[in-house]
Parts: C-alpha cells; structure tokens; sequence
C-alpha cells in the first residue's frame, strides 16, 4: 500500500515539475487574442443569422444558420472563461460577453457565476454539490439519453427562466429563492443546489434577458419580427446546447460515484482530446465541437489557471516532457467517439 501510495506521489511530483517548467508567460491572458476571438466570433455569428433571417431558400437559410450556429457557440463558451479570468486581466470583457451574446442568447455569465468554480473544488468535485458531474458511467443509459433529449429543450427553457418566472419571482420572495437556487445554474447535476449570490451583475443581466424576451416578442407581435427569427434562435441555441451536451459527456469519465477525491484522481477522471498530429480535419472537427481549448479539458483541470490560447501548446509540451507512465498520458483519447461509446458501455453494466 505505502509502495503504490508513493508511486502515486511520484507520478504526481513529475506532472507539477513539468508544470512549473511551462514558461511563465504562459499564463498571462493576451487581451488582444481574448477581444479579437470575442468580437470576429460575434460578428460572424451574428452576421450570418441576419442573413439565415433574411434568407428566401431553404438551402441558403441552413448554411448562414450553420455558420451562425457555430460562431455563436464558440463566443458565448467564452462564459467558461470569465470564471477563471480576474476582471483586471481582461477589463470590460464580461460586459461586451453579456451584451454581444450572452443575454441574447439568453446564457448570461450569472449563470456560471459562482457555479462553476464548484467543480474544481477538491471538496466539491463528483459530491451533490458539484453542477458538472453526474455518475453517467454508473448509472441506466436513458439516463444519458434524457440529458442530451433535455440540452435540445433549452430554448423553451431559458425562454420561460427569464422571460416568465424571472419578472413573477422579483415581486414573489419564495419563488425568487427557488429560482436562484434550482434555476440559476448550468448544471447536469440534477440535485445541484446553487448556495452562491446571484451579483449586482448578474441581476442586472437577468433584467436583460427578460427585456430580451419580451422585446422579441413585441417586436413579432406588431409585424416587426419574422417568425424565422424565432426559429433561427431557437435553433441556434437548440444545437449550441446540444453539441455542449455532447462535449460534456467526452469531458470526464463520469465513473465516481463515492465523497472527496483526491486532485490525482480527479485528473484521470478527466479527459483531454487530441486526434494527433497529420490528421488536420478531425482536428478542426475537434475544435468546433469543443472550442476555446475545451478539448484539453484534463489538463485545465489541473491547471485552471491556463488561459485557453496556451493550453494546446502546454498539452504538447507536457506530452513530450512526461514518462509513459504518467497519469496525465492516460487521459488523453484520440477523439469524442471513444470515450462515449466507453461511457455507454460502462452504462449499460449499472442496474442502478
């Protein structure tokens, strides 16, 4: 026992000197990546559903409203970021995240707010109280297939969270707590309970979201708003939603189902995507399908600190710098298709 405790130690002593070799300036944010991949995202995203709105074919509408659909999934994953960003390093960036997407999609930044950080809590992460985790590997495979059915229902749900019982709960207390707590959150954590406030920011952005909503809605009903407006939107979130699903099952193994974990554990519990090197278009595929770095989602967990345009080239350095035998190495799989058809598989042997 002591013999593999201290092999564990070793392994562990390995991956935080590589670590601590990563140049320091690694881990500055670059503010000129950070607004350029912000606002090019945004305007491309937004640029094209105008077009998917306006467009007279059916063929033209579903190619604007493809671009559409993955500029604006891109932009608004910057939520991610702003949980591991101080405000200082990126001045004024939540706001433009807020008001360029976030609250038109209706996916503010509140809702990551104190939530995410929960899972990278060693105390938290796998617990009831972690909103990202959830024992697929050890639970029925429907289970699986209702969340990926629930992430394509997330337009009709935002839609009511902030356009019905967001305006009901301000003025109805018990209801306002409900909503803070079982409805503020990106969670696949069913019995996830948010504790954190909700900020003075971020009831100003639920404020937004509901003009957004009412607006739109105003706007269709005095014939200034096509109805393909709405269909365009509910789309674009629709598959937002639905390809993060699908991301998130790729993001860990979803195989503990016990108390506290220790931070090794937590690592090869995690998963980093890496399709190789001369295999460029499964590699873009990757990058679409988990933008902003996500890909590299062990190695994020590890260092959450990380800024997302540096950890591809960490990822490399760490692979070539460790042994065979390192934990990290074990996390690594060569695309999404395996470790969800792994997960399945785990799935289908629980009876619980």
């Amino acid at each position: 026992m002591s013999s593999s405790l201290a092999t564990g130690s070793r392994r562990i002593s390995a991956i935080d000197e590589a670590i601590h070799a990563l140049p320091i300036e690694w881990f500055r944010p670059s503010r000129a990546i950070y607004w350029t991949d912000l606002l090019a995202a945004a305007t491309i995203g937004w640029a094209a559903f105008a077009w998917a709105v306006a467009a007279r074919s059916a063929l033209d509408r579903a190619a604007f409203l493809a671009v559409a659909m993955l500029a604006l999934y891109r932009a608004v994953l910057f939520i991610h970021e702003l949980t591991h960003l101080a405000r200082r390093d990126v001045p004024w960036f939540r706001l433009a995240c807020s008001a360029l997407v976030g609250v038109p999609l209706l996916i503010p930044a509140f809702l990551y707010e104190g939530v995410h950080t929960e899972h990278h809590r060693q105390r938290s992460y796998g617990t009831e109280a972690d909103p990202e985790y959830f024992p697929y590997g050890r639970r029925r495979p429907i289970l699986i297939l209702i969340s990926l059915g629930a992430s394509l229902l997330a337009p009709l749900a935002l839609a009511v969270r902030f356009g019905v019982l967001a305006p009901v709960s301000w003025i109805v207390p018990p209801l306002g707590r409900m909503v803070r707590e079982r409805a503020s959150a990106l969670a696949i954590n069913p019995r996830f309970v948010r504790r954190a406030p909700i900020s003075a920011a971020g009831r100003v952005e639920e404020a937004a979201a509901c003009a957004v909503v009412w607006m739109g809605v105003s706007l269709w009903w005095n014939g200034h708003l096509p109805t393909s407006a709405f269909a365009c939107w509910a789309a674009t979130v629709a598959v937002a939603s639905g390809v993060n699903a699908v991301r998130t099952l790729a993001a860990h193994r979803y195989d503990r189902d016990e108390g506290e974990l220790r931070m090794i554990d937590q690592l090869v519990d995690s998963c980093t995507i890496d399709g190789g090197r001369g295999r460029r278009m499964l590699i873009i595929g990757h990058t679409l399908v988990a933008p902003l770095g996500l890909r590299f989602h062990a190695l994020h967990h590890w260092i959450p600190s990380l800024p997302y345009h540096n950890l591809g080239r960490a990822h490399r350095r760490l692979v070539a710098t460790l042994g065979g035998d390192a934990p990290y190495r074990a996390t690594v799989e060569r695309g999404f298709s395996p470790l969800l058809r792994d997960l399945v598989r785990r799935s289908r042997r629980s009876r619980l």
